[in-house]
């Protein structure tokens, strides 16, 4: 029987393949092996897949923060931003938690066992080439395997634990003369380094047409200004050439029927309702209140506690009186007394005038 060990995978025709990588094991690994981490991920999947179908890469990793390292996380963005334009590559990120001076990895193997049986699960691949020797991968290695998917399993010999092994129909065993021609060359890296330094434009300056949105706005505001700007200073030479302050207060509608009743009011009367008005303008101003009163009617008739004469008279004015009434004998001056109204003598009177018989009386 041949042993499941070997340094190239088992070529299926019309096979679709997936790789898996356990970023930061692979990391580690290719500096102490190699000496250098510098990897051309796409010509390292399409050697695993050795002419198959390479379906996807999916990259696990976490986003690496320190405070006495500021250039890692500086370095760590470079690579990043090379492998999000890698074609058919998917970048997972984690998170770390700080447990004194070790970094400690969280949700990186939960995401790639994870992705590993729900791809199995959908039939999006028939072989799934794990990167990594990690023991705690065998629970989902043996789940796809139950699905009835093909495992392989590619990691140094120094970092291939026995359960992963034991578990995986292939196993792919890496040396240093494995990785000869995917590393990246000093173009390549200097071009990586020159993206990476290139501003990008946010997602929501972009627009499906290709142009800045930000410079867009900042264009429109700077003619908007402009027109603002031109407005305000022909106002201004408006209102110097008319001589006024370019402004136009309105009067309240109390105010502006004030001051018709004043122009209807007669002379002798406007001088003092307007001595008046100051002296309420000094009051209110002298109160603090700022409250407008109301001028107090005049009283028509009788004689006024508040100004009014005995003779009834008022600023000079004469009070009209009622005139006086009327008795039956100014009506009917010919007749010596008034004739009282319900006595015999008045129906008679009235009868006679209306042609009527008074033989019942």
């Amino acid at each position: 029987m041949p042993s499941k060990s070997s340094t190239k995978s088992v070529i299926r025709e019309n096979e679709r393949v997936m790789v898996f990588i356990d970023g930061s094991n692979l990391y580690h690994v290719l500096t102490q092996s190699c000496g250098r981490h510098d990897l051309q991920f796409d010509k390292f999947a399409l050697k695993l897949a050795n002419g198959r179908d390479l379906k996807r890469i999916y990259y696990y990793n976490i986003r690496q923060e320190s405070d006495t390292n500021p250039n890692m996380g500086v370095e760590q963005q470079k690579f990043l931003d090379s492998m999000y334009d890698t074609p058919y590559v998917e970048v997972r990120l984690g998170i770390w938690k700080q447990r004194g001076d070790i970094m400690v990895e969280k949700g990186v193997d939960v995401m790639l066992a994870t992705d590993l049986v729900t791809h199995a699960y959908k039939d999006h691949y028939d072989t799934a080439i794990v990167v990594s020797g990690d023991a705690d991968f065998y629970p989902a290695l043996q789940a796809v395997k139950d699905v009835g998917k093909h495992i392989e399993v590619a990691a140094f010999d120094m970092n291939l634990s026995g359960e992963s092994g034991r578990v995986a129909d292939v196993v792919v065993k890496f040396n240093k003369t494995y990785f000869t021609g995917l590393w990246m060359t000093r173009t390549q890296a200097k071009s990586r380094a020159e993206a990476a330094a290139r501003p990008e434009v946010s997602d929501e300056a972009a627009s499906p047409n290709g142009e800045d949105k930000a410079a867009t706005k900042a264009a429109s505001a700077r003619r908007s200004g402009t027109r603002k700007a031109a407005s305000t200073t022909s106002r201004t030479r408006r209102t110097a050439a008319s001589g006024g302050s370019g402004t136009r207060t309105r009067k309240p509608t109390a105010d502006r029927g004030a001051d018709r009743a004043k122009s209807d009011a007669p002379e002798e009367t406007r001088a003092p309702a307007a001595s008046r008005g100051k002296q309420e303008t000094a009051d209110q101003e002298s109160s603090g209140t700022g409250m407008r009163r109301t001028p107090t009617r005049r009283r028509v008739g009788g004689t006024s506690p508040t100004g009014g004469n005995a003779n009834g008279t008022r600023n000079g004015r004469t009070t009209p009186k009622p005139p006086a009434l009327r008795t039956s004998t100014e009506s009917k001056p010919d007749t010596a007394e008034a004739v009282r109204v319900g006595t015999p003598e008045r129906r008679r009177s009235w009868r006679d005038r209306l042609g009527l018989n008074t033989n019942d009386e």
